[in-house]
């Protein structure tokens, strides 16, 4: 029994340092708020085209600047964990996939929360053209009303 708790007056559960350096990966822990919090935006943005209601498109923007906020962090604890778990390992099978999808991922949140953040600060509401992007008239008509 003494064994047992021999080592038990060393670990600190307050020790920030202790746990963000700690043995374990920080980046499945991690990962998982951009990605809840981009599925929650993508859902709160088909409630408030569905139901016509501004206050979740709001939700839905907020969710969304969550995610990308979130993303920086995820990103480098993937990096740190590429380095210091897989040693730098080279980009192959599915190593190689995980990393096009996740770079795929983070370029659709950002440009995702550029765009939404664009059509805020026009006051415009996103609608069934930010849901699913499609091209407006005014957008090829070079300024010329059709």
């Amino acid at each position: 029994m003494k064994l047992f708790l021999a080592h038990a007056h060393s670990l600190n559960p307050f020790d920030l340092k202790a746990a963000l350096l700690a043995g374990h990966a920080q980046h499945p822990v991690i990962i998982h708020f951009p990605i809840g919090l981009f599925i929650a935006s993508v859902v709160f943005d088909l409630l408030a085209v569905w139901r016509k209601q501004p206050i979740l498109a709001a939700v839905a923007y907020y969710n969304l600047l969550g995610a990308a906020l979130t993303l920086p962090l995820a990103i480098v604890t993937g990096l740190g964990a590429w380095q210091w778990q897989l040693e730098g390992a080279t980009l192959k099978g599915n190593l190689r996939l995980h990393m096009i999808c996740a770079v795929t991922s983070a370029l659709l949140i950002f440009f995702l929360c550029w765009m939404r953040s664009r059509l805020r600060a026009k006051n415009i509401s996103p609608g069934v053209s930010y849901v699913t992007p499609a091209p407006r008239d005014e957008q090829f008509s070079c300024g010329n009303k059709v």
